[in-house]
């Protein structure tokens, strides 16, 4: 059960809310998995942490106040239920001067033997040096997790962000907020930022080339920073999540994840999952509060046409894409995760939809290879 509090996100951070919730869902799982894996350090940063408009005094309603809980809870129980131990460190970046006195303050206040929390001050991208050299004090063979958390998108600039996301073993959370980013894919002047932020030559010639007020662009930018994490950072998998507007029919931002393990997509596509229908829940009470009817409101399945239009898009999309792969595999078997993962990179898409193309493939046959293994044949 999440402990986050609603109440906290009340009044126009309800969409904050979903992705926080989905944060702890994944870090929980994630710190439990690597801690009782090989790696003897879990380390969490935090790139732009603020707190930017938390209410909770303890900083509950915080990324960085959810993962020091989240840290501390699984190197806790790991040790009390498997006799392992293992180390925590949070690292926190703030620049701008009285948001970074109050992480301070909660840095050094809840900094604990088991998981150490410092705050640093600056921007992200000129602290990677100093980053590295806390990481390099918490263990012999420490798992990183990246939270970039940024209001714009020139902050981290792909060519900088690559040698420090390319340091093994590591996984990133990227929130890229869509619509403020192709607000300005025509301005001039701009060029140079967006492709910082890509690191690639003529992403933004084929976002330019798309019609606005579509959704194509906004699609389009998803996709090709996927490609620039699997390409330029060397991830191997990739996903995405889509945080909706808690009370009108638009989408937020995309939270954009990559790792290198097939076990961090299945925690992501469930944590994934869970938010799905907490989102839901909550634009449907935030819509009816705002009319005024909660108390006569009936709650039915609050299902957004939006999301609904977003689930057949992305789907139809990832079928196209797995169909692809099985149509150009030479092979007559492929594994199983290979398509998992080609159909996983697209948000809002499940095991279950993968499952129900593959049972409408008569000419595919389904094998087991292994406790997790499978292999799809051709027959």
């Amino acid at each position: 059960m999440s402990k986050l509090d609603l109440s906290n996100y009340e009044g126009g951070r309800e969409q904050a809310y979903v992705k926080h919730y989905l944060l702890e869902k994944y870090l929980s799982s994630w710190a439990y998995i690597i801690g009782g894996s090989a790696w003897d350090s879990l380390v969490f940063v935090d790139g732009f942490a603020g707190p930017w408009g938390a209410k909770h005094e303890g900083f509950a309603d915080a990324s960085f106040g959810i993962a020091i809980r989240a840290l501390s809870e699984a190197i806790d129980g790991l040790f009390k239920t498997r006799q392992i131990v293992v180390r925590g460190l949070c690292v926190f970046i703030e620049t701008k001067p009285k948001p970074f006195a109050r992480l301070d303050r909660f840095a050094k206040e809840n900094s604990t033997a088991g998981v150490r929390a410092i705050a640093l001050r600056g921007r992200f991208i000129d602290n990677i040096n100093a980053i590295d050299a806390q990481v390099a004090t918490v263990g012999t063979s420490p798992f990183k997790f990246v939270f970039l958390d940024q209001k714009g998108w020139a902050a981290t600039p792909m060519a900088k962000l690559r040698p420090f996301l390319r340091e093994r073993p590591c996984e990133v959370l990227f929130n890229l907020m869509t619509s403020f980013l192709t607000r300005f894919v025509d301005a001039k002047g701009r060029e140079s930022s967006y492709h910082e932020l890509f690191g690639r030559d003529g992403v933004l010639e084929r976002i330019r080339a798309l019609p606005k007020g579509t959704g194509e662009r906004e699609e389009a930018a998803v996709q090709e920073y996927c490609k620039s994490l699997r390409d330029v950072c060397g991830f191997r998998f990739v996903s995405q999540a889509v945080i909706l507007d808690p009370t009108k029919e638009k989408v937020r931002y995309h939270l954009v994840f990559a790792t290198n393990n097939l076990r961090g997509i299945e925690v992501f596509k469930s944590a994934e999952k869970e938010a799905i229908k907490t989102q839901d829940e909550i634009r449907n009470e935030t819509k009816a509060k705002r009319k005024r009817q909660m108390a006569f409101f009936e709650v039915g399945p609050p299902k957004s046409p939006l999301m609904k239009q977003l689930h057949q898009r992305y789907s139809a999309l990832a079928r196209e894409k797995v169909i692809s792969v099985l149509a150009n595999h030479r092979s007559s078997d492929l594994p199983y995760e290979d398509l998992f993962c080609e159909a996983m990179a697209f948000p809002i898409v499940t095991r279950a939809d993968l499952n129900d193309w593959l049972g409408e493939l008569p000419q595919l046959k389904v094998i087991p290879n292994g406790p997790r293994r499978k292999e799809i044949a051709l027959v």
